[in-house]
């Protein structure tokens, strides 16, 4: 059974601009998308598990994200990566 990506978008105030850009290109895609204006990444996760989300995407900055996934079944894993690492939806 595939579970759908659900994904908190949040960011510190140097990501906000770029967290908001890349949200607007998934909702675009018809991903469901949740834009958090809490600041801090431990905020978002709780949030993220909380409304039941799949991911949560928090931009440090333009280049740098958190990536934190709820759904694998081992609980979950955190990946730094970058911007240019996403695949963005067509």
């Amino acid at each position: 059974m595939e579970q759908k990506v659900r994904a908190v978008f949040a960011a510190h105030p140097d990501g906000q601009e770029t967290a908001a850009r890349i949200a607007r290109a998934y909702l675009a895609a018809g991903m469901e998308v949740l834009e958090s204006q809490l600041e801090s990444l431990e905020e978002n996760q709780a949030l993220a598990a909380e409304k039941g989300m799949s991911h949560l995407l928090y931009f440090h900055d333009a280049e740098h994200i958190t990536m934190v996934s709820l759904m694998d079944e081992m609980g979950g894993f955190t990946v730094d990566i970058l911007v240019s690492d996403l695949q963005l939806p067509r």
